[in-house]
């Protein structure tokens, strides 16, 4: 990590959400809050003057709200040159379709406001700032794999979907199912992969980090955009396939083998280790205890380490893993991090990655 700080301005029309993320914020060694702002407007002066690392942005403001930022800065401003925006906002409860624009727009990630006092939540609200501002900042200022000292012995990998061939040649596997793993950048990265997937034969399970109630929404918006079937997993739903599942946001996701099928269950417990929900890991063991190798795993942009684990395991016993290349990735943190572990056979830019999951398990 450098020594230098991440510098953070918080534009929002709450005096008391400004004062309390400015106080969150400041208790962070590595964070400095160098401004704050009531409106758009002023905070797109502020964006210009101070050059932030990362903005904390609400939606709803007078004069200009977050989605006029958001699009300003896509419209008029160079990608090196615009900060790292996290929306913190209420109004994109539930998926709202203000959470998918702003995404659109080019927010990094989204938080969602209490319901409750934010006082009554600063120790929660404090570890998710923590975690999302300096995995953003920290993952896009240094690449995850190679580094220096690992050159030497850095893990070759395959880059093209000719080579991708070449894997299927020497794991002839029939898989079962495509799980998909992914994070920070991971909903426009998915829509990416849709946009070139063809028919499948098995089914398609996405875990995809996100608050609870987002997902319902998100797996609409798909279904609606690309006329296929694509739905949030419901306790105790079977998976069928051919169909696109996303598992319920805010829980970490199992499924289990009963009867030859494939079975989803909700964990509702807390892990430490796993703050993210649903964690890739955990969904992955599940499906390693579940299927052996018989599986296709695709690790998409996303902040920290999450599949890391399981990829390895899964790579090793048989399954085909696939990993977002590092330059159409948000953030290359768990692709990147699944490949330092040698958890990956085949990297590939996002607009092929539709195609590899085609050619390995779409519809004969």
């Amino acid at each position: 990590m450098s020594a230098r700080k991440i510098k953070v301005l918080i534009i929002d029309d709450s005096v008391l959400i400004r004062k309390y993320v400015t106080q969150i914020l400041s208790e962070i060694s590595d964070i400095e809050v160098i401004g704050s702002a009531p409106n758009g407007k002023i905070g797109l002066q502020k964006i210009f003057l101070y050059k932030p690392d990362v903005v904390i942005l609400d939606i709803e403001m007078p004069e200009m709200n977050g989605l006029e930022v958001l699009r300003y800065l896509k419209e008029k401003v160079e990608p090196k040159d615009r900060p790292h925006v996290i929306v913190f906002s209420s109004v994109v409860e539930e998926g709202s379709p203000t959470t998918w624009e702003a995404l659109s727009l080019g927010a990094k990630e989204i938080i969602l406001k209490p319901d409750s006092p934010i006082y009554q939540n600063l120790d929660e609200v404090k570890k998710e700032f923590t975690l999302k501002i300096e995995g953003l900042y920290y993952q896009t200022q240094v690449a995850v794999f190679p580094t220096p000292k690992e050159e030497s012995t850095a893990i070759k990998v395959r880059e093209s979907l000719e080579s991708l061939q070449i894997v299927m040649k020497e794991k002839p596997i029939a898989p079962q199912i495509v799980a998909v793993g992914s994070s920070t950048g991971g909903p426009n990265a998915i829509r990416a992969i849709l946009d070139n997937l063809g028919e499948l034969s098995v089914p398609m399970v996405i875990a995809q980090h996100m608050p609870a109630l987002f997902t319902g929404e998100f797996a609409k918006n798909l279904s609606v955009a690309y006329h296929r079937p694509v739905k949030e997993l419901a306790e105790g739903e079977a998976l069928e396939n051919g169909v696109i599942y996303i598992c319920p946001g805010g829980y970490h996701a199992r499924l289990s083998l009963e009867n030859n099928r494939l079975v989803y269950h909700r964990d509702e417990r807390n892990y430490e280790e796993f703050f993210f929900k649903p964690s890739v890991d955990i969904f992955l063991e599940s499906l390693r205890v579940a299927l052996g190798h018989k599986m296709l795993v695709v690790i998409l942009s996303g902040m920290g380490k999450d599949g890391a684990i399981e990829t390895p395991k899964l790579r090793q016993q048989g399954a085909i893993v696939i990993a977002q290349d590092q330059k159409t990735s948000v953030v290359w943190g768990m692709p990147g991090n699944a490949v330092k572990h040698n958890g990956v056979d085949v990297v590939l830019p996002v607009q092929d990655i539709g195609r590899a999951i085609t050619m390995i398990a779409g519809k004969k």
